[in-house]
């Protein structure tokens, strides 16, 4: 017994197969979907101030550049006291573009950073950042470098 379609069914469902096909050819990379999902691990531990997460996520040679260098030890003393100073914190990173090295074992993540922080529920001060990090596949994927400005100055 065989089936036939009719001509506007096997368009449709050749459309239908098509449009999968470019939908998955959308989606991202293993990499790119590591780096974001390390994104959104930093985020969620800056809200709820676990400098550990934070400093896990940095490489043994890490430098961050925020008006000057700071390396792992004045990073975290940094964080601690922002933490501290600002209770109530929170970030969302906006426009995260992804590039990949060829060999795919290095990145570069470029986003907006917008911050706001306080002691109650009103923030006491916000801010934003546009940050440049750069990343490198050890057993996970890792900050090697970090650089961000306040967009508004």
């Amino acid at each position: 017994m065989s089936v036939s379609l009719s001509r506007p069914k096997t368009a449709a469902y050749l459309l239908f197969v098509v449009l999968q096909l470019l939908i998955s050819g959308c989606q991202e990379s293993p990499p790119e979907e590591a780096i974001r999902a390390a994104l959104s691990e930093l985020e969620e531990a800056v809200e709820a101030g676990d400098t550990g997460t934070i400093m896990d996520r940095l490489s043994g040679s890490a430098v961050i550049h925020r008006g000057q260098a700071m390396d792992r030890k004045t990073l975290q003393r940094t964080l601690m006291g922002l933490f501290f100073r600002y209770p109530k914190r929170q970030i969302t990173l906006a426009g995260i573009r992804i590039e990949l090295s060829p060999d795919g074992r290095t990145a570069r993540a470029r986003f907006t950073a917008l911050v706001w922080g306080g002691r109650n529920v009103l923030p006491d001060k916000a801010d934003s950042y546009q940050v440049d990090s750069h990343w490198v596949l050890e057993s996970d994927w890792k900050i090697e470098s970090l650089e961000s400005e306040r967009v508004y100055d």
